[in-house]
């Protein structure tokens, strides 16, 4: 069971949430605001998948990258609007006409952020630009297990991940 003694040692992912085969886990939100998760112990049958999905608790060892890459997107219009040089834009586009999904964090209509996809080119543009603010994963974990079962291509951020 994923038990958060200092909430400094939570992301607030929801992984754990999504993992949970008993929908034991909840996020709630903290008096400032930020979402974290509450387990409610009479469902919990202690599995341990949420522990094994949580990114804080399973952080890799460091070390130092085999090769370092940079680069920016030749469109001026997308470079302005985005903060990854308009790459993002770019490695989106390719997975889309590949047949792929996209993975991003957009504004809702309360201007909360949000975790969503698109399948088409038009919707990238939400999700450029930095957010700065705790989202809302909602169920984007198990919509990119979904899609990657379908043997589709997914990009989150500017990680691509192909089942397989």
């Amino acid at each position: 069971m994923i038990e958060i003694k200092d909430k400094y040692q939570c992301s607030g992912c929801s992984a754990c949430e999504q993992r949970c085969p008993k929908q034991c886990i909840s996020l709630k939100e903290d008096p400032e605001g930020f979402m974290y998760p509450f387990v409610d112990i009479e469902k919990c049958i202690n599995c341990g998948l949420c522990e094994r999905v949580c990114p804080i608790i399973n952080q890799g060892k460091p070390r130092s990258p085999l090769k370092v890459f940079a680069a920016k997107n030749k469109n001026e219009e997308i470079r302005l609007k985005s903060s990854s040089g308009g790459i993002f834009t770019l490695l989106a586009e390719s997975i889309i006409q590949e047949g792929g999904v996209v993975f991003g964090a957009r504004f809702d209509e309360s201007w909360n952020v949000i975790h969503d996809y698109t399948e088409a080119i038009e919707g990238l543009e939400a999700f450029r630009g930095s957010k700065y603010v705790q989202s809302r994963i909602g169920e984007s974990f198990q919509q990119v297990e979904s899609f990657l079962k379908k043997g589709r291509l997914c990009l989150q951020g500017l990680l691509v991940k192909s089942q397989g």
